[in-house]
């Protein structure tokens, strides 16, 4: 028996609302949206292709809740700019599907639309997951769900589960992330979740001859995924097996191990983010990322996390504004690497974290924020034929937490140490720097760090 909360399927509104209206008008709903909101399932999942209408199902799907059932109603972007601009200045979206006669009032600042029976529907961002605390929404839809922070949705669970919610995820594959495991989850037959999966090749909305043209023009991994809905852990993607080596956890120093720890500075926008490896080991024990805070405060952190595992060497990018704190923390007796990137460095680096991740040589601690990083990270190939390393531009995505790892890598050999008598400070410091100045072709990009005592 479907669950009246889930659906109704002739929704006639009262009369005081200025006119009795049918919602939703199922003459203009294609077949394969009506399915979706015809279906009972409390949490639904829509892989479809690009323009194939997902986010005009969804807020079709929350109207029609929020006249049926009172309440506050939500449809959350990766970010809040893309909420304004998907949807709200969109003259093809919020307001063509919101029949104007249910309309109480709108506030844009807020991106809120009240609703004559005292609904109200609102757009929101995923940029500070936080901020999602607090209200009850009756329903929530994620939009682009590949993109949106996954604790955005651990915090949204929790409210629609007290409220007896219900929780859509639509977007488009974006690599093998949390949409790719609740796709999969959705097809288990799951008595609460079910998911949809709809190929431009099947469905008919993109003109043949159109995706003709799109081939012709597009990279044919780009095309699978864009069109065809494949989670790729193909062509552009950088880091594969990831998950297979997050099982270290995090520690604290062990008398008589050393420790590295990579360093990546913020710039602008980024976050600086730290991560800490046990030599001894080769795996990870410690991870901090932090934003916005004055370089006095991430100087002294910097120290703080060297000395608390027993003067772990940071390895640090120097570059542009990295080059100053260098210096500082070479005067508070921290063992610094300085790494000078170059677009030939970064290739180094980053190609040995992937091929070290894939042959399991080392372990991480499993984070959120870390599998996102790697998910997304990827190359690019210029006209010139020069391959950039990154995360995609554009789409607020960060790398800080991949260069840390990869600067932490750098400094760990593959061959795991067993018990030796410790050298001497003065010796074990010139071999450090024999083996950092040998990663390098020039010596003008080598600078020797100042080493404290050990």
């Amino acid at each position: 028996m479907e669950n009246p909360l889930q659906f109704q399927s002739n929704l006639t509104l009262p009369v005081d609302i200025s006119l009795e209206l049918e919602y939703p008008r199922w003459n203009l709903l294609m077949p394969h949206q009506q399915e979706v909101i015809r279906d009972p399932h409390k949490f639904k999942v829509l892989v479809w292709h690009r323009r194939a209408r997902k986010t005009t199902t969804a807020l079709t799907e929350l109207v029609k809740q929020a006249l049926y059932r009172v309440g506050a109603y939500w449809i959350i972007f990766p970010t809040y700019g893309e909420a304004k601009d998907a949807v709200w200045r969109d003259p093809d979206m919020l307001f063509r599907i919101i029949p104007k006669e249910i309309i109480s009032r709108t506030n844009e600042s807020e991106l809120v639309v009240y609703f004559k029976n005292g609904s109200y529907l609102q757009l929101k961002g995923a940029d500070d997951p936080e901020a999602l605390r607090g209200a009850g929404p009756k329903g929530v839809v994620f939009d682009e769900f590949a993109r949106v922070k996954y604790e955005a949705w651990e915090f949204v669970e929790k409210i629609v589960r007290a409220n007896d919610g219900w929780v859509w995820f639509i977007g488009t594959p974006a690599g093998k992330n949390h949409l790719y495991d609740f796709y999969l989850r959705g097809q288990e037959e799951h008595k609460e979740w079910k998911s949809w999966l709809l190929k431009a090749s099947a469905s008919g909305i993109i003109a043949e001859d159109q995706l003709e043209e799109s081939r012709k023009t597009t990279k044919q991994s780009l095309y699978n995924q864009e069109w065809e809905c494949e989670f790729l852990e193909g062509e552009g993607q950088v880091f594969r097996g990831v998950r297979a080596i997050a099982d270290a956890i995090p520690l604290g120093p062990i008398p008589g191990h050393d420790y590295v720890m990579g360093v990546d500075l913020a710039k602008e926008q980024d976050w600086t983010a730290i991560t800490v490896y046990d030599r001894e080991t080769n795996k990870q024990v410690f991870q901090d990322r932090f934003q916005k805070f004055e370089w006095p405060f991430q100087k002294a952190k910097i120290i703080s996390i060297s000395r608390h595992y027993n003067r772990a060497i940071a390895v640090v990018d120097a570059s542009g504004l990295g080059s100053p704190i260098v210096d500082d923390l070479s005067r508070s007796q921290v063992a610094v690497q300085p790494v000078k990137f170059t677009s030939e460095k970064k290739k180094f680096l980053i190609e040995k974290l992937s091929i070290w991740i894939e042959r399991r040589l080392i372990s991480i601690i499993p984070n959120e924020d870390s599998f996102k990083e790697f998910d997304n990270f990827s190359y690019t190939i210029g006209p010139t034929g020069i391959m950039r390393y990154g995360a995609p531009e554009g789409k607020d995505l960060h790398d800080d937490v991949v260069i840390s790892h990869a600067l932490s890598v750098w400094e760990l050999q593959e061959h795991l140490k067993g018990p030796t008598i410790k050298e001497p400070s003065r010796i074990k410091r010139e071999k450090q720097r024999q083996l950092f100045q040998q990663s390098y072709e020039s010596s003008d990009e080598f600078e020797a760090a100042e080493w404290g005592g050990t």
